[in-house]
């Protein structure tokens, strides 16, 4: 176990990223041993809309992988601990490669049916389908909306999100090894919880990686929510 999945706090409000991402990250770490470190920088900026956060394009250096997410702070203090943390576990999900060059050839993008020789290797696979609507930062990148609605990895965000095991299991044909299996769908709340019992050692060796390093890349997935701010209620 070489590897470790980690964040840097670029800014924050009330402590809420800090307090969500060593949760989202135990997440991870817990399933899966990266094929390289990974390191999420969070932030925060202010915009009016129902964008309640943004992604950024993944970047590499010296063999570390870096993703970037950003949270709005007229929604920010209105979202539980699970909403946020769920929106950065989904986008550790991206970085880990759900979206990107590996994941693109396992499927057909004229249906979204996964191609018989990763079926082979994953059976669960057979009953999958990846979105092949909406717009780029979703297509592709995403289970089905309207089959598989509520959970984890599907492009909008939902309450009580939930976990099946074939998202953590694909990871593996995007060249990760598995550390435990999800034996059966869980609600992403209850794997949070039993998360909150567990202490991860491994602070040495997430000190040891450049959490400080940054590129600009451009923005990749926006999320949005149907949620108003007290400030839109008086509107």
């Amino acid at each position: 176990m070489s590897t470790i999945i980690t964040y840097k706090i670029v800014s924050d409000r009330e402590d809420k990223l800090r307090d969500a991402a060593k949760l989202a990250c135990d997440f991870w770490n817990k399933y899966v041993i990266p094929s390289s470190s990974i390191v999420i920088r969070l932030g925060i900026f202010t915009r009016f809309g129902n964008t309640i956060a943004r992604a950024y394009e993944p970047y590499r250096k010296n063999g570390v992988m870096y993703g970037r997410v950003e949270f709005n702070t007229r929604y920010l203090s209105e979202f539980s601990e699970a909403e946020i943390v769920g929106t950065i576990v989904h986008e550790i999900g991206h970085t880990l490669g759900i979206g990107w060059d590996r994941w693109m050839e396992l499927f057909y993008k004229e249906t979204g049916k996964f191609k018989q020789e990763y079926i082979d290797r994953l059976p669960e696979l057979a009953d999958m389908r990846v979105e092949t609507d909406y717009g780029p930062g979703t297509r592709f990148s995403h289970w089905d909306e309207e089959i598989f609605g509520k959970e984890l990895m599907t492009g909008f965000k939902d309450n009580a999100e939930y976990v099946l095991p074939v998202t953590i299991s694909s990871t593996s044909l995007l060249g990760h090894t598995l550390a435990e299996e999800l034996l059966e769908q869980q609600l992403l709340i209850d794997i949070l919880n039993q998360l909150r019992g567990i202490q991860f050692t491994r602070i040495k060796e997430a000190e040891k990686l450049d959490r400080e390093y940054i590129e600009e890349t451009d923005v990749w997935e926006e999320v949005y929510t149907n949620k108003k701010t007290p400030m839109d209620e008086m509107d």
